[in-house]
């Protein structure tokens, strides 16, 4: 029932709370006719009235919900009435509890909607703190669901709101060329990215047009498809044109069938290959985990065993120390060993994919060959993880096996191989075989980095699907190259970072070769880059070459050797503004020196940058170039301009870009839409920044968009009406 006077009430309970430890006896006639139907003898004994309560459900300490909840007068093992709470299990699911574990919840309640017995979980227990208008759950962690951050929970899913919607951008640029033949070139285009939400579908389509100088309009579909989410899976089903996962084999574009995890369903800590920590807390316990010295995970868990399987490490190395601080004073102390392999999924979770179709090629000429794909990836114990995958095709087959593991303070390891077998347009059958291995170690004491990863090619008839399929064209040409028949023997690529702290900075190394079969010479890229900061500026030193084999065994080598500085300005003009000054130089000349200043303004919705650039080599009066681009983020799109100048030529651009969606209350406009897409509608409540990001704001109804709500808190997804709509 609900009561006439709830405040008399709540002021009752309350005088009884704070002198529970004195006898104190009511005489319910000096409260009149308030007091009929009340049982007073509950309050002379220290316990509220049963009935409907509006209160915070507090779980363990932290809010998940606030409503109504009925509570029934009940009598604890000592024969004390109480008041418990009428919990649905749906509702305890929803909370974070792994009812499933726990079938005895079910005895009492029939169906979903009726209460359970929340004593079948041990050392659960329930109070109602009337003061605060609170009822305190304490779960044992142990039976509670990870609490996996940067993702709602999956109580809150759902297939949103039938809708359109489509991402549009478009950029025009007039150039006007000065020097010889005075001509003028305009070009224009346009991507429309239009999408419709029908239940648990998403249709979706990628458009552009094209245009340049003389030549007239072209339109290209890139891709049309349907896909849906499958909860209960963590997966998604594609029908259409799509492109394959690439974590296995190289990513192929095909028309079909897809069926493949879904990481945007998983919490990055929980797909990520991470320790899972465990204990016992012997009262009400904070659990607090250090890595490398950073405090990376905070929890309170209740009396009993806890597992933490929910964290998100910063780095892929590092023991983690823990430190449990009972209510008592007392502490618990213990190390977790941790290193992260070259190829790790946490263990128990389980990546996939299965496709069958066509082959899709960009080049339309190109046979459209049957083909089907599956690739399988699995988080195993003692810190390894087994993955592989079959391609088949028409004229083509691959299998791959690996293993990947670590090492410990040794670094990561992880190696596949694989083994192909095709044919391509009028040449004989080949087979092949390759090997893969990759390694990564992170020294943390030192702050260096490295990763490598080598390519061994057994046999000259080791070929991709795609080097197959594209070979075979239906209008009867080949396009030949003479680097098509140079089959690699090996590849090889490193990276190397090194942190020296604050002053001195971060260097990073990056270098790859490419050795050829039968042919003398190889394919090198390097780089170097370097940074540091300066006195609240940013330094840094760019070096790149490519060295290339050309068909008469010479090499072709281009280096590229760039600097940069910025410095804020903040001490001169008080806010956001910067100047810069960088220096570009290839190894064929065409040295160039550019200075600029850029800043941010209104709430940094806007976005400006002047530049002036100097190239020493460019013929007479145009090596001078002036430009200026300005940027606005606004509630209802992106706005852009640029217009550069210089003796040779004139440009001018003008760029726009949003986000539209059709739904049941009309038209809502914004930013662009980025993968799942949210209404948040707050009528009435015009021009309220939301997310955070710049610009993005309600609109004239108190509607807008925002993207990814499945990485919204539970606490935002609270204070704002949200529904899926991508």
């Amino acid at each position: 029932m609900k009561f006439k006077h709830p405040a008399l009430l709540l002021f009752i309970a309350g005088v009884v709370h704070c002198a529970n430890a004195h006898a104190y006896t009511f005489d319910a006639s000096m409260l009149g006719d308030a007091a009929k139907g009340v049982d007073m003898s509950l309050f002379n004994q220290g316990v509220q009235q049963p009935g409907t309560y509006r209160v915070d459900v507090m779980v363990n300490g932290k809010r998940v919900d606030t409503r109504d909840v009925v509570f029934k007068l009940e009598k604890d093992g000592q024969g004390t009435p109480v008041l418990a709470p009428c919990l649905t299990v749906s509702q305890l699911s929803r909370y974070g509890v792994k009812t499933e574990d726990y079938p005895q919840l079910w005895k009492a309640a029939k169906t979903p909607d009726e209460c359970a017995d929340l004593t079948a979980i041990p050392q659960a227990k329930a109070v109602l703190d009337i003061n605060n208008q609170q009822l305190q759950l304490s779960i044992p962690q142990v039976a509670l669901r990870p609490e996996f951050k940067g993702i709602a929970p999956e109580a809150l899913w759902d297939d949103g709101i039938p809708a359109f919607l489509m991402n549009y951008s478009a950029r025009t640029t007039q150039t006007d060329y000065k020097m010889d033949m005075e001509r003028r070139d305009n070009s224009s285009w346009v991507q429309l990215q239009p999408g419709i939400n029908i239940g648990a579908w998403r249709v979706r389509n990628a458009t552009s047009w094209q245009r340049s100088g003389q030549l007239s309009g072209k339109w290209q579909a890139a891709y049309t498809y349907a896909e849906r989410g499958l909860y209960s899976l963590k997966s998604r089903l594609t029908l259409g044109q799509k492109t394959s996962q690439g974590e296995i084999f190289d990513s192929v574009p095909f028309t079909g069938v897809m069926l493949a995890s879904d990481d945007n369903m998983v919490p990055y800590s929980e797909r990520q290959f991470a320790p899972v920590v465990r204990g016992i807390a012997r009262t009400q316990a904070r659990v607090e985990v250090k890595q490398n010295g950073y405090t990376i995970y905070n929890t309170t868990v209740a009396p009993g065993p806890f597992a933490l399987r929910e964290l998100s490490v910063t780095d892929s190395s590092g023991d983690l120390h823990v430190t449990v601080w009972e209510a008592d004073g007392s502490t618990q102390m213990f190390v977790v060993p941790y290193q992260t392999p070259a190829i790790a999924l946490h263990q128990g979770y389980l990546k996939y994919s299965l496709l069958a179709g066509r082959y899709r090629s960009s080049d339309s000429a190109t046979d459209k060959a049957q083909i089907a794909q599956a690739t399988l990836m699995y988080g195993l114990p003692w810190n390894l993880t087994a993955y592989g995958g079959i391609q088949s095709a028409t004229h083509y087959q691959a299998a791959l096996l690996g293993l990947g593991g670590s090492l410990g303070r040794w670094g990561s390891l992880s190696v596949d191989g694989s083994d192909t077998h095709s044919q391509r347009q009028g040449e004989a059958v080949q087979q092949g075989a390759s090997w893969r291995l990759r390694y990564s170690n992170q020294l943390t004491a030192t702050g260096t980095n490295f990763f490598l990863t080598r390519w061994q090619y057994a046999s000259q008839g080791y070929n991709t699907l795609s080097d197959v399929l594209d070979s075979y064209r239906h209008d009867g040409n080949r396009l030949w190259s003479w680097r098509e028949n140079l089959q690699p023997s090996s590849r090889t690529t490193l990276m190397l970072s090194q942190s020296w702290g604050r002053h001195l900075g971060n260097l990073s190394l990056t270098g790859s070769r490419t050795d050829w079969r039968n042919r003398p010479g190889h394919d090198d890229s390097y780089g170097l880059s370097w940074g540091t900061s300066i006195g609240g500026g940013s330094l840094s030193l760019n070096w790149n070459q490519n060295r290339t084999l050309w068909r008469n065994g010479a090499h072709r080598k281009e280096n590229i050797t760039s600097l940069w500085f910025s410095m804020p300005l903040r001490c001169w003009t008080g806010n956001n503004v910067s100047a810069s000054w960088q220096m570009t130089s290839p190894s064929h000349g065409g040295q160039t020196q550019q200075v600029g200043v850029n800043g941010e303004a209104f709430s940094q919705q806007l976005d400006w940058e002047v530049r002036q650039s100097y190239r020493a080599d460019a013929p007479p009066g145009g090596g001078n170039n002036s430009a200026l681009h300005l940027a606005w983020n606004g509630a209802y799109g992106l706005l852009g301009g640029d217009y550069s100048y210089s003796r040779a030529m004139r440009q001018m651009g003008v760029n726009i870009a949003g986000g539209i969606v059709i739904h049941h209350h009309g038209v809502t406009l914004g930013q662009p839409l980025q993968g799942s897409v949210a209404l948040v509608e707050a009528p009435g409540a015009s021009g309220v920044p939301v997310g955070g990001w710049p610009g993005v704001k309600t609109d004239f109804r108190g509607d807008t968009t925002v993207g990814q709500p499945e990485r919204l808190s539970g606490e935002y997804s609270q204070s704002r009406s949200v529904a899926t709509t991508g």
